[in-house]
């Protein structure tokens, strides 16, 4: 499987479980740290079966391009494989407007061929720890779909399939535009503040709850910012190391999953450090 680097670091081990092989491609900040379908074409061989993407990403918060979805599908098509999306982030996106919504991967020609969309209850919707997601996949895949449901889990709880119908009221989707209106403010906070403590952020994130800075200017390594900033700040970031091998020790990961007053709490914190 071909997965871009950086990524969410329990996908690699996903792939693994199945007796497969994780192939990390490094993705730099010129490509959005995102998958291209010039990638696949260096790196597909006979042993490759699929790719495994994310948009947005975690740790990036980036998306993929259409046009560069489009272009890594058709590539995947002339050798047989599936496409695999991680579309958990794709309602937080912000973009966008009510009249141009990013596309999910279902939108591709022949999607129901060789695309494969993992999505969510977990981050749009607030529900984590309910463990309720979803997938849409070509009916040639289904059987064997159903063979691992009924062995693995059979079916979510019926309190959490309740909880999910409720999440689709017009009601509460106005809850959740007004939250994903949140996310995108606490982002726009962040990303000047951090650019003024001496982070360097190489691609504005537009979706999901983080973005991805470069720390050369603050310290010899990421590892080492984050570590003085969780000893002496009381400020929790994310090396690199944690989701991949493509300049690890460049980055961080920043969340913004929590208040604006928190953020900004944060941010005097590590300015005083700093």
């Amino acid at each position: 499987m071909l997965l871009p680097d950086p990524s969410y670091p329990c996908n690699r081990h996903f792939v693994a479980v199945l007796g497969a092989t994780a192939k990390l491609l490094a993705c730099g900040p010129e490509q959005r740290f995102q998958l291209t379908a010039h990638q696949l074409i260096a790196h597909w061989t006979e042993k490759t079966r699929g790719v495994l993407i994310a948009s947005p990403s975690n740790p990036t918060g980036t998306t993929i391009a259409w046009a560069e979805l489009q272009a890594i599908q058709q590539e995947v098509i002339k050798r047989n494989g599936f496409l695999m999306v991680d579309e958990i982030y794709q309602s937080l996106s912000y973009e966008q407007t009510l009249t141009h919504r990013l596309k999910s991967a279902l939108s591709l020609p022949e999607a129901d061929q060789n695309v494969v969309v993992l999505n969510s209850f977990s981050k749009y919707f607030n529900m984590t720890g309910w463990r309720l997601g979803w997938m849409v996949l070509p009916p040639a895949m289904l059987p064997n779909i159903e063979k691992l449901a009924q062995n693995l889990f059979i079916c979510p709880s019926a309190l959490a399939q309740q909880a999910a119908l409720a999440c689709f009221r017009p009601d509460t989707l106005a809850i959740y535009e007004a939250r994903r209106l949140q996310f995108e403010q606490r982002r726009n906070y962040l990303l000047p503040a951090l650019a003024s403590l001496g982070f360097k952020i190489p691609v504005t994130p537009d979706g999901a709850f983080y973005i991805y800075a470069d720390t050369r200017a603050l310290g010899p390594s990421s590892e080492t910012v984050a570590n003085h900033l969780l000893e002496n700040a009381k400020v929790c970031i994310v090396p690199g190391k944690d989701f991949g091998f493509a300049a690890p020790e460049q980055y961080v990961r920043f969340s913004y999953a929590t208040s604006l007053a928190r953020l900004e709490e944060a941010v005097e914190r590590m300015r005083r450090v700093l």
